[in-house]
């Protein structure tokens, strides 16, 4: 099993991709450990990013945009779904927490996380794939009383 970057590790990455820090100045133990997981190389003697590296930091980055667009959903599900049987479309959503911030993708990826962690339910109203509706999922309504041939159950 691979190990995987650990937070000081990813935030020496982003420090070293975005040039705040050099090469030069990493310990050699932090040196080594980013050596071992491919995210350095040493070519003609210098210490340099590997191109594993920088794919590990555009997924860093991508997985922390993705966290900042599941809070900004569930604040505008908040409200949006704040009355019983309520339910609302995708597009909504992504209008909501703002089409220039996100991306229609992230926007639904959230929805979908919400969805598979039980929060969410999705239906449609026919076989139209734009007519999906997001609404809570509250647990199913329980039978109410009822009489069957005069005698209560």
């Amino acid at each position: 099993m691979t190990r995987k970057l650990t937070n000081s590790e990813a935030l020496t990455l982003t420090q070293l991709i975005k040039g705040d820090k050099t090469p030069s100045r990493l310990t050699p133990a932090l040196a080594v450990r980013l050596t071992q997981l491919g995210c350095l190389d040493l070519v003609d003697g210098k210490v340099v990013i590997s191109l594993k590296g920088k794919k590990t930091f555009t997924r860093l980055v991508k997985a922390q945009r993705q966290t900042l667009c599941d809070r900004k959903v569930d604040e505008v599900l908040t409200d949006i779904l704040k009355e019983d049987g309520a339910c609302t479309q995708h597009r909504q959503v992504w209008v909501a927490v703002g089409r220039n911030e996100f991306s229609r993708e992230a926007v639904l990826t959230s929805l979908q996380s919400l969805r598979s962690d039980g929060i969410l339910k999705s239906f449609k109203s026919s076989t139209n794939n734009f007519q999906v509706f997001w609404a809570v999922a509250n647990d199913e309504p329980t039978a109410g009383d009822f009489e069957v041939n005069g005698e209560t159950k």
